[in-house]
């Protein structure tokens, strides 16, 4: 007989999606942990009784126990809450979506007949038990980030090469998490790759998913990431350009004299992956002015909170910093407060191409002051259709800026007569 010892367990239960992915793997003929039993025999009345005692995978047994009841069915491979990765949805999967009834006898066959790593202990002393599972059970538990170092694929190869890992020498770390941040990744039990790792997810899924999206960075977002992207490669166009970005923060703003937060570096990234291509490099001698200025500005908003009278910069950026601060609405509000505050600082943003109206970073900034509507037709515009208007023509004096430029559709944007016209009627512009 086999049964659960109350002494051993921690009263944790699975989730279904735990149960359903162990189904999935064991179908799939991964190699599960060991199980640990404990074979205590015992002699009753000149017959011998014997028992095992499950001192570690007891939610393993049980959730095999449950899905061959029939208590739930798998996910499909398809299934959006099941977040597979793009590999593994092109894999068969005669499973998905049934139940143990519904499987077919060859499945169900694999299945049970599946052999699980077991180990006997038989020990003479029930101490000795107790120092096992002790012993499977203490040292430091792995944190999130931890877990996700020995995650498969090239994406953890890259955050670990982006955040470092110093005690192996191939990963000594970007320096920009070092000298900018002043960050230890040999000692910090993996805050720094996962500072890394939250940055370049938000990078990535603005590059694949537009300049409009900012996605989730906690842990779970993080763990479907590394999940999802198994067959990451780490040698594209995009990744080159990350590590471009870093280098150049690095140049200018790790010379020592300043100590920025996670969160500085977050907007930091994303404004130089905004400012890099289309913009002469003006801008860079004027990168650690703005970026000691806001900071004095938000020290300022800190202080004024705890007073309470907070400020524009505390209520726009710094309570975003305490607040749901990992979600991708609080992280989208602070960067666009940030951009802009930057944008002022910086004072000299010229774009290479004079003909060319409104720069990337200056159409993101009044694509989310307009609240994404067309001043035209006022209907939600698109980020792939949106455009900017001069409200004064740029023929007509009409300067590139931020107060001098409306959000419309690509097909509203008013041209020639009807851009007099909109001058005119639409905005009530005056010289």
């Amino acid at each position: 007989m086999m049964a659960p010892n109350p002494e051993y367990q921690r009263g944790e239960v699975w989730t279904q999606d735990q149960q359903k992915k162990l189904i999935d793997s064991v179908m799939r003929g991964y190699q599960l942990p060991i199980i640990y039993l404990h074979d205590i025999k015992r002699v009753i009345a000149g017959r011998t009784q014997e028992r095992y005692d499950i001192i570690d995978g007891q939610q393993r047994i049980n959730t095999l126990r449950l899905f061959v009841e029939g208590a739930f069915s798998l996910y499909q491979i398809d299934d959006k809450q099941a977040r597979f990765p793009n590999f593994l949805q092109e894999l068969p999967c005669p499973w998905g979506g049934k139940s143990f009834e519904g499987l077919t006898e060859e499945l169900k066959s694999q299945l049970l007949e599946t052999k699980l790593p077991v180990a006997f202990i038989e020990p003479d002393v029930d101490h000795e038990v107790r120092d096992l599972f002790v012993r499977l059970q203490s040292g430091f538990p792995l944190n999130a980030q931890e877990r996700r170092d020995s995650y498969p694929g090239q994406f953890t190869e890259f955050i670990l090469r982006l955040g470092g890992k110093p005690e192996i020498p191939r990963y000594p770390g970007h320096d920009f998490f070092q000298r900018v941040l002043k960050m230890k990744p040999g000692q910090d039990r993996g805050k720094t790759r996962q500072l890394a790792a939250q940055i370049a997810v938000l990078y990535f899924e603005r590059h694949n998913r537009g300049h409009d999206y900012f996605t989730d960075i906690n842990s779970r977002a993080i763990d479907d990431y590394y999940y999802t992207h198994l067959d990451f490669d780490g040698t594209t166009p995009e990744c080159h350009r990350l590590r471009s970005i870093l280098d150049k923060l690095d140049a200018l703003l790790g010379d020592g004299k300043r100590k920025l937060a996670a969160h500085n570096a977050i907007h930091l990234v994303l404004l130089l992956d905004t400012l890099l291509d289309d913009y002469t490099r003006s801008w860079e001698q004027n990168l650690a002015f703005a970026q000691d200025e806001f900071s004095a500005a938000l020290a300022r908003g800190a202080a004024a909170s705890k007073e309470g009278k907070p400020d524009n910069t505390w209520l726009n950026y710094g309570v975003w910093t305490r607040t749901n601060s990992d979600r991708g609405d609080s992280i989208h509000r602070r960067h666009i407060f940030y951009a802009e505050q930057m944008l002022s600082l910086m004072g000299s943003v010229t774009l290479k191409d004079p003909n060319r109206s409104y720069g990337p970073l200056e159409r993101e900034l009044i694509y989310w002051r307009d609240k994404k509507r067309c001043n035209v037709c006022d209907a939600e515009v698109i980020w792939e259709d949106a455009e900017i208007h001069h409200i004064r023509e740029h023929a007509k004096g009409g300067r590139t800026e931020l107060s001098n430029g409306v959000l419309v559709h690509g097909h509203c944007h008013p041209k020639g007569i009807s851009a007099t016209k909109f001058e005119e009627t639409s905005m009530g512009y005056s010289p």
